[in-house]
């Protein structure tokens, strides 16, 4: 087709095709992309997942073994206070090593006693008396005899007893915390 001129007029040229090195580049992107979206997708879903699921370590109810002393450190029908050591767990945080609270054992024999050193009534420290024959609490006067049945004040049940174990020379106590001011004992989650 030509002009009045007689000349014909520049053609517009074609675009030319996009190379291969374009489209891999594209293809590579397209890659890099989705593996970027999965890798982020998994640092959400995973957290979630974990945070939802059920825990093993169970709940109320469940044991809660934990290494106290050695048997061999206990003397012979004399109550010894013991500091309970070991993971505070906080809704989803665990603390290692804290103090968890403090307990009372008693030997006897190759036997062992637990008794926890909350006090039934409102939470106090028990203490074991001068005289080493009763416990009391000197928040509200409670006493407790040596096996943990409540002789006098406002507690509303004994000491709160715990499952005791021995092994390997080791004395190991089901750590368990329960529910004061109440006359049933109760386990606190």
């Amino acid at each position: 087709m030509q002009n009045d001129l007689g000349v014909e007029p520049p053609r517009a040229e074609r675009p030319e095709e996009p190379s291969r090195v374009d489209g891999g580049r594209r293809g590579a992107l397209k890659v890099l992309v989705a593996l970027g979206g999965a890798a982020y997708a998994g640092a959400i879903v995973v957290p979630a997942v974990t945070m939802l699921a059920p825990s093993s370590e169970g709940g109320v109810g469940a044991a809660r073994w934990m290494r106290v002393c050695r048997l061999a450190d206990l003397t012979e029908g004399e109550p010894r206070r013991v500091v309970v050591v070991g993971d505070e767990r906080d809704a989803y945080t665990v603390t290692k090593d804290q103090q968890l609270g403090s307990i009372w054992l008693t030997k006897k024999g190759d036997a062992v006693s637990a008794l926890s050193a909350v006090c039934p009534h409102l939470g106090c420290s028990i203490d074991l008396n001068g005289d080493k024959k009763s416990f009391s609490c000197p928040c509200h006067t409670s006493r407790f005899s040596l096996v943990g049945a409540a002789e006098a004040g406002p507690s509303p049940r004994g000491m709160d007893p715990l499952a005791v174990r021995v092994v390997d020379g080791h004395v190991e106590v089901d750590f368990k915390l329960f529910r004061q001011g109440i006359a049933e004992r109760k386990e606190v989650g």
